[in-house]
């Protein structure tokens, strides 16, 4: 039986990190693992070197399957729930990283810029910045401030801040609770959006 699901937004994700784990532990991490072992074997087409990443994700997606989904008829419904919700999840987080993606690339093809560019100016490899692009590999907060200034692209569009369905549904009863009526949507709130004054200076990454 699968553990118990981790709901998380996706505000950082590195599949490095993930292999690093050693082990997949819930359903949204099948779902990230199975994604990026998808974009990993895109990218490993012009950049063999990312061939053993993705070899290593696999694994770890097929031990996972061996444990969790290998006997059919004894998966609970709840694990099939927690499926679902999993990947409807990750399907947004895929949407923002296309999202992105487009609009960066956009916006280096206005400026007569292209990738080697950005990495330049990222002070990143062509591969590192084509992992960013592609969501396998974490932005730091500086390459996501340095995007923001140079590009004028709103920090909303470049940070993931949509929230699961489950933490939103305790975000509005939280609100409810201490009497706030504001009809503002979470997925826009973050401090980021107030000040990028100060947060070259700190290193998380997204």
């Amino acid at each position: 039986m699968a553990k118990k699901q981790q709901t998380a937004v996706m505000s950082a994700f590195d599949v490095r990190e993930m292999i690093k784990k050693g082990e997949l532990t819930s359903e949204i991490d099948m779902e990230r693992a199975v994604w990026a072992e998808r974009s990993l074997r895109l990218l490993s087409k012009e950049q063999s070197d990312l061939e053993p990443l993705r070899k290593q994700v696999k694994d770890l997606i097929q031990r996972y399957e061996s444990l969790h989904w290998s006997d059919f008829d004894s998966i609970p419904k709840k694990q099939f729930k927690e499926s679902d919700k999993a990947e409807k999840q990750v399907k947004k987080e895929l949407q923002f990283f296309k999202k992105r993606k487009e609009l960066i690339l956009s916006k280096l093809q206005e400026n007569g810029l292209n990738q080697n560019d950005l990495a330049a100016l990222l002070s990143h490899s062509k591969s590192y910045t084509s992992e960013l692009l592609s969501g396998t590999r974490s932005f730091s907060l500086n390459d996501l401030v340095i995007i923001h200034r140079f590009f004028d692209i709103t920090l909303e569009n470049l940070i993931c801040t949509a929230l699961p369905e489950e933490i939103e549904r305790k975000f509005n009863e939280a609100k409810k609770s201490v009497g706030i009526n504001r009809e503002k949507d979470s997925s826009q709130i973050t401090p980021l959006a107030k000040s990028s004054s100060g947060a070259a200076k700190l290193s998380k990454s997204y």
